[in-house]
């Protein structure tokens, strides 16, 4: 299974992310940018969904974090903000999806970058 990092500031957003996702990855969640940092080094995961507007580190260092980490991460940048899509995807996010979404969109959303990806 692939591992699937989700960073998100909104802690009930964040817990449906998990219910929704951990059948088909393994999933780790945090509300910071800087333990998603953390989390990164350590697991190494294949997908990033970060949240652009986070209370410590930003989401878009976040993903240029992850990107020079692994260059072959898939990084998708979630924000209710469309003035930050355009940082988020100079920093390397695959695609930004605007909040608030629906949540079967996420998975077409992953697989969708995980297609162009190869």
């Amino acid at each position: 299974m692939l591992k699937l990092l989700v960073v998100e500031d909104e802690v009930e957003l964040l817990e449906l992310y998990d219910l929704i996702l951990s059948k088909d990855y393994i999933v780790f969640t945090t509300e910071s940018g800087r333990e998603a940092i953390e989390i990164f080094d350590r697991e190494n995961p294949e997908i990033l969904i970060v949240d652009i507007r986070l209370p410590d580190v930003s989401g878009v260092e976040v993903i240029k974090h992850a990107k020079a980490k692994n260059p072959n991460v898939a990084a998708i940048g979630v924000s209710a903000y469309r003035e930050r899509f355009k940082e988020a995807l100079d920093a390397g996010a695959a695609t930004v999806i605007q909040k608030p979404f629906l949540v079967k969109q996420i998975h077409k959303v992953i697989q969708d970058v995980l297609e162009n990806k190869q």
